[in-house]
């Protein structure tokens, strides 16, 4: 036991000092914090930035609509009054492509050309042209030519149109947490997408850390070090230790990214997306899923003697990897079917699978973490003694990388 933890100490320093690793618990997380608290101050700049008027020609087939346009602009340059907008009027029959080439020399910003029939249900509509592709102000626009539209009709059907505007005035709705009882804060795409957070962090912190046990064995054997370590402990006390240092690495990197999503989550007072229950669940998954895709990808590390031999073998592991990835919004949307559910007991992705649907369902059945947690425990044992003779065998082996029915055979003979 003590050259296991020795080996662990020794895999888990050398880990943690090399430049991938720092970059991926230092770097990442600092910009993923300032993301956090950069959007406010960069919004803010944004929203102070002055810029020239944004002059808009319109050609209005109607003759009705552009003079609610001029009141809609008002209202904006009184909102935002440093990022002024005006509506320049089109007295005959417009060219577009005269139009078009004022944009692009920057007479213009943009223009409007709106359809004689725009104010009728199904009509024409209109086509807008500016310079640029800015979300907001494209919002904007198309919030304005609506609202334009909506009052005119309003005033055709002999209603007031501020009236009608109050009485479609939207009720607040308020949610609250199904097992608190506290009024969720959170907007609704935060918290969607936190069970893809969680699924993420998870990916990360087992198949990437992974990755980097079957780097470090292909280092080693082709730099004949491995023989060194082979000289002084045994084959399973190097793939043991080796995969107890690489699982303490993963449970600092999963530390520091889970501290950062916590700081973001307190940041915009969604705390309770980041609840105790996810943590348990993420850890408890977390354990035999690392163990599992360690266990494989140290067998073929052990195999291969260079990096491009050990992708190729282990890219349909990736592929398989990478299906919750792929359904993701639909297991985050359908936690509970069929689909999702087959998912959740294919070993190599049954964490990812879970935990998607625990974050996404917090009332998914006992039974079925209960059974996924002992299929996938049972998927780590196979690995393991799979692993364990693969690896006593292909440590020392140099050459021609196996194929398939090699390492079956070492599986089934050593």
């Amino acid at each position: 036991m003590y050259k296991i933890l020795t080996v662990a100490r020794r895999e888990f320093i050398a880990t943690v000092r090399s430049k991938a690793f720092l970059f991926s618990v230092v770097l990442m997380p600092a910009v993923i914090i300032l993301g956090i608290y950069g959007v406010d101050l960069v919004e803010r700049v944004g929203a102070r930035e002055v810029r020239a008027i944004r002059r808009i020609a319109v050609a209005d087939g109607t003759s009705l609509i552009f003079a609610e346009l001029v009141k809609q602009a008002q209202s904006y340059n009184v909102e935002r009054p440093n990022q002024p907008l005006e509506f320049q009027a089109i007295s005959g029959d417009p060219d577009p492509e005269t139009l078009r080439a004022q944009v692009n020399r920057g007479e213009l910003y943009g223009y409007i050309l709106i359809a004689p029939d725009a104010l009728a249900l199904n009509g024409g509509g209109c086509t807008v042209v500016r310079k640029d592709n800015q979300l907001e102000t494209g919002r904007r626009l198309e919030g304005m030519i609506n609202q334009a539209v909506f009052a005119v009709r309003c005033r055709d059907a002999g209603l007031d149109p501020q009236r009608v505007a109050e009485l479609r005035q939207e009720v607040p709705v308020r949610w609250a947490n199904a097992q608190t009882g506290k009024e969720v804060q959170a907007n609704p795409a935060i918290v969607f997408l936190t069970p893809f957070a969680f699924m993420f962090l998870l990916f990360m912190g087992t198949f990437g850390i992974s990755q980097g046990l079957l780097t470090t064995l292909i280092e080693e054997k082709s730099s004949r070090v491995i023989e060194v370590l082979l000289s002084a402990v045994s084959p399973r006390q190097l793939l043991a230790g080796k995969i107890l240092g690489m699982a303490a690495v993963g449970f600092l990197l999963l530390a520091v990214w889970g501290g950062v999503g916590l700081a973001g989550a307190t940041k915009y007072h969604v705390t309770e997306l980041v609840s105790g229950y996810r943590l348990l669940m993420a850890m408890l998954y977390f354990v035999p899923g690392f163990l599992l895709l360690a266990s494989i990808l140290a067998a073929i590390g052990s195999a291969c003697n260079e990096l491009k031999d050990a992708q190729s073998m282990v890219f349909p592991l990736s592929l398989i990897t990478v299906v919750p990835m792929i359904f993701w919004y639909y297991l985050a949307e359908h936690p509970d079917a069929f689909f999702s559910l087959a998912l959740s007991y294919v070993p190599p992705i049954t964490p990812f699978v879970m935990i998607l649907r625990i974050c996404a369902d917090p009332h998914t059945p006992a039974w079925q973490i209960v059974s996924t947690l002992a299929v996938l425990w049972l998927g780590v044992l196979a690995a393991i003694w799979a692993g364990a003779k693969v690896f006593r065998v292909g440590v020392l082996m140099y050459g021609k990388p196996p194929s398939l029915a090699e390492l079956l055979r070492w599986v089934r003979y050593s």
